[in-house]
């Protein structure tokens, strides 16, 4: 194709316009308490909620509050074995948290916990052992087959 019919294409194409968003945000948020119990808060109460533009104190007050709240790093993709990923994934979405929090909640748990980071790391590196036997005899059945 050529470019200048790809540019014929590119203009005649109709995007649909987008209205123009409301840029007013919360103008108080009152402090949360903690959950006491494994209840997830989910979103501010309504009530907490108007279309006033935030103040100065309160934008403070929100930077202030994130800043509590450790920073996040994307990482991997994580590859598990079929059985398992069903059952962690229906697990995780029964308890409403994602596979990524309970990998976080069982770090900080075993890591406080010597006797139990000891035999998930056992566990771990037969898995391992297990996964590159695996690769090794997919890449052997790969050259036999070719």
């Amino acid at each position: 194709m050529s470019d200048s019919v790809l540019d014929r294409i590119r203009q005649n194409r109709q995007r649909p316009a987008v209205p123009a968003r409301d840029n007013t945000l919360i103008s108080r948020v009152q402090q949360p308490e903690a959950p006491q119990s494994l209840d997830v808060v989910e979103t501010l109460p309504e009530a907490q909620v108007s279309a006033a533009p935030l103040t100065n104190d309160a934008l403070e007050d929100l930077k202030a509050e994130l800043a509590k709240i450790p920073e996040t790093n994307r990482h991997s993709a994580i590859v598990l074995e079929k059985e398992l990923d069903q059952s962690l994934t229906r697990y995780c979405k029964d308890n409403r948290i994602t596979i990524e929090v309970f990998l976080e909640a069982a770090w900080v748990h075993t890591n406080a916990n010597p006797k139990a980071m000891e035999e998930i790391l056992t566990e771990a590196k037969r898995r391992y052992a297990d996964r590159k036997r695996a690769g090794k005899l997919r890449r052997l059945i790969t050259m036999l087959e070719g």
